[in-house]
């Protein structure tokens, strides 16, 4: 049902929700939020233009937040390459969260086919340290 505040917020609003929720859902994944994970989630939520509390309220009610994919198709990699760096960033990947991945691949209207190619060589980019603009460009 959400709050009358989130009945009457735009459209960009909703969809950045959305977003910084399935992020949040990649860390908690195997269990805990490091640090390192808090710091990228921090630092995101400020580039989203997010409040402290709006953080607050989207790790304590996550199923508030729907996934809003974007229109572009520059958008929607440019978030598949934050979701691969989101759980690149503690150093340890388990299968669970690379399976998160791909259906989030999957809801921002990639193929399976896409993601199986575009993940591997996204992912080895993040773990060379590339941009995530660097990476943007060599994919599209």
């Amino acid at each position: 049902m959400g709050t009358i505040a989130q009945f009457f917020e735009s459209g960009e609003q909703s969809a950045n929700k959305g977003y910084f929720n399935n992020l949040v859902m990649l860390a908690r994944i195997d269990g805990k939020v490091d640090n390192d994970e808090i710091n990228l989630l921090t630092r995101i939520a400020t580039r989203l233009g997010l409040t402290s509390k709006q953080v607050k309220e989207i790790i304590e009610h996550p199923d508030q937040y729907p996934m809003v994919p974007p229109v572009s198709l520059e958008e929607r990699y440019e978030r598949f390459i934050q979701f691969v760096k989101m759980i690149c960033v503690n150093g340890h990947i388990e299968p669970s969260e690379e399976r998160l991945v791909s259906k989030y691949g999957t809801a921002l209207g990639m193929t399976e086919e896409s993601i199986e190619k575009m993940y591997p060589i996204i992912l080895a980019k993040v773990k060379a340290g590339i941009s995530r603009d660097v990476i943007l460009e060599d994919i599209l």
